[in-house]
């Protein structure tokens, strides 16, 4: 009988296996770091062309500053011209309103009434004054009452006085102007002007 070593055979095959077990991980690895380097690569061309947009974006910003600051510049301007155009409207309704208001209560002023103050809060006016008579204060309030001027006129009070022995009627009268007047006495709104105009 022949006896043939057969281990050194089942050597040689473990070698080749571990052999090519270690370059399939070689492989591996060297892919592995083929991948990672050209991802870094790519990113480091992301990251340099990002860098290059950034400082163009800032070149652009600080070219734009001094126009941004003159556009606010401008803004503010118009907003205070703006400011002075309301305020030149109101001042100019509330000139003709008064004017209107007493020429309208003077035409209606029975005789034996007079005026003794005005005063106006919130766009309703309240009319003190005296009559001689009843009569008198009622005429005044029906007159302001059919006045076109004039709307929800009301009596708020009326007591009798004495004035240097002689009984007269004091009386509170109060109303607001018709919305008619207002709509006709503002001056047309200011057309905006452009920049540069």
């Amino acid at each position: 009988m022949i006896r043939i070593n057969l281990l050194p055979v089942r050597d040689l095959k473990k070698q080749v296996h571990l052999r090519q077990q270690l370059y399939a991980f070689a492989a591996i690895i060297g892919v592995v770091i083929l991948g990672v380097g050209l991802v870094w690569t790519l990113d480091r061309r992301v990251m340099a062309q990002l860098e290059g947009e950034k400082e163009t974006l800032q070149a652009e910003l600080d070219r734009l500053k001094p126009i941004v600051t003159q556009v606010s510049a401008l803004e503010q301007r118009e907003k205070l011209l703006q400011a002075r155009l309301t305020t030149i409207q109101r001042l100019r309704s509330n000139q003709r309103g008064p004017v209107r208001v007493l020429d309208e209560l003077s035409q209606h002023l029975p005789e034996q009434a007079w005026l003794e103050a005005i005063d106006e809060s919130a766009g309703v006016f309240k009319v003190a004054g005296y009559a001689l008579t009843n009569f008198a204060v009622a005429d005044l309030l029906r007159n302001l009452q059919h006045s076109r001027e004039f709307t929800g006129v009301d009596l708020v009070s009326s007591e009798q006085t004495l004035i240097a022995t002689q009984e007269i009627k004091k009386f509170i009268i109060q109303f607001q102007r018709a919305a008619k007047e207002h709509a006709t006495e503002q001056a047309p709104p200011a057309t905006p002007r452009k920049p540069g105009a």
